[in-house]
């Protein structure tokens, strides 16, 4: 329906608001409402009747895979990542940050979350509230200065805007847990971490922060930042009353594609427009390989590391100079977590292959309807994606659950290509 012009104007969501869909503080789901993290992720995973349950042991069989990256065919293209000095990151601040969080940790903190640079535990991450593979320290659990110490990291090595975007996914997943009355689940701090290698200015080392609605792996090298994979969503993605009221997040991410559809031709449009219905929540519509029910149809979701998928869509080199500028513009914008210098080097390796990377849709082309949209090229996979509800009670995707993934493809995930090539250099 969603690919048929005559059809897809008749999808009209029938309440924008999310308080139309609150589930009642008495049903069974809520209940025992003083359950923690752990006692409900035990819940969830031996409860054969959730959908998670079978989905969390498929990304349990992922994880334990060797890591090969994520390709287009399953082949690797080599000599697409190259460290660059003048990206000139603010390493000195990071360090300290770094140095900082291991000095505040007691010996049972640092024990959990500190891994050798190229340990498994980079792609332990997933973004259900539900813990699936339990690596590193829950950032609840830690002290309060050490908890600090975590994010005095997180701001020295974003961008002021990057920050401000992490926090308040945070900040909507605490608002979220206030709303179900599920806070010992769902809060600011129901995160983990993990801290890669030891913190230096002229080597390797990384960390990553991970929980329901936010997941960032961050690699460093002399200067170099990259993030990927980067998970940020919201549901709902505003709040609506107490202290933080008129927070929101992913609205320009949102807004960026939106314009960036309509602006295309009827041709490039229906180019763009790929195999799939907005309103499937079954995956019936969508092509074989392309769905399963804890993404939809986010393709580059939790322990995909090494997925396969194709190009589909509009190719930049199909698009005027200025749609290439704003497909980059909206590149951009799901990276403007990264700090000016690294964040300027990944946009030009970007735009070193922008005729190869492609934009897709699904869904209505019009201001009031959910839609999905994917940018795929040799460096980067962007996604976009309205849910339906999951904490909410809407069958059907509405605007105001948005998932947004971002991948690294052929080994750039984790900085492992950086890593590889650091490590070749220097005879490791």
């Amino acid at each position: 329906m969603a690919n048929d012009p005559s059809e897809s104007a008749k999808i009209i969501e029938s309440s924008g608001n999310f308080r139309d869909y609150l589930i009642p503080l008495d049903h069974p789901r809520l209940h025992p409402s003083d359950r923690d993290a752990r006692t409900h992720a035990k819940g969830v995973l031996s409860n054969e009747d959730i959908f998670l349950t079978p989905v969390a042991r498929g990304w349990v069989e992922n994880y334990n895979q060797p890591y090969h990256g994520f390709t287009t065919d399953g082949k690797v293209v080599p000599d697409l990542w190259h460290y660059d000095a003048s990206a000139d990151g603010p390493i000195r601040k990071m360090v300290d940050a770094g140095k900082k969080v291991i000095s505040t940790a007691l010996p049972d903190e640092s024990k959990a979350f500190r891994y050798a640079v190229d340990a498994h535990e980079w792609r332990a991450w997933s973004n259900p509230e539900v813990i699936v593979v339990d690596a590193g320290k829950r950032i609840e659990e830690m002290s309060d200065p050490l908890r600090q110490a975590v994010h005095d990291l997180l701001r020295a090595s974003l961008s002021d805007v990057g920050y401000k975007k992490v926090w308040t996914a945070m900040l909507m997943n605490e608002f979220l847990g206030g709303l179900t009355r599920l806070t010992n689940v769902m809060n600011a701090h129901s995160y983990h971490f993990c801290l890669f290698g030891d913190p230096s200015e002229d080597g390797p080392w990384g960390f990553n922060v991970f929980g329901h609605h936010l997941c960032l792996n961050l690699f460093s090298l002399k200067g170099e930042v990259v993030i990927g994979p980067l998970f940020i969503g919201a549901e709902p993605n505003i709040i609506d009353e107490g202290p933080n009221k008129g927070m929101e997040v992913l609205n320009r991410e949102e807004e960026a594609g939106l314009s960036f559809m309509k602006a295309l031709s009827p041709e490039q449009q229906k180019q763009a427009t790929l195999q799939g219905d907005i309103d499937d929540i079954t995956g019936e519509t969508m092509p074989c390989g392309t769905w399963n029910p804890a993404d939809l149809r986010g393709l580059g979701g939790a322990h995909q590391d090494n997925r396969v998928v194709p190009y589909a869509g509009l190719p930049g080199r199909d698009m005027n100079g200025t749609q290439r500028t704003e497909l980059l513009e909206i590149i951009s914008i799901f990276n403007e977590v990264l700090p000016d210098g690294p964040r300027d080097v990944f946009l030009k390796r970007v735009e070193k292959h922008l005729d190869e990377t492609y934009f897709g849709w699904i869904g209505p082309v019009n201001d009031q309807t959910p839609f999905y949209f994917r940018i795929h090229g040799p460096i980067v996979m962007n996604e976009f994606d309205h849910h339906n509800g999951v904490w909410l009670a809407n069958a059907l995707p509405k605007k105001y659950h948005i998932h947004t993934i971002q991948r690294l493809p052929n080994r750039g995930d984790y900085g492992t290509a950086l890593y590889e090539e650091w490590k070749a250099k220097h005879g490791q």
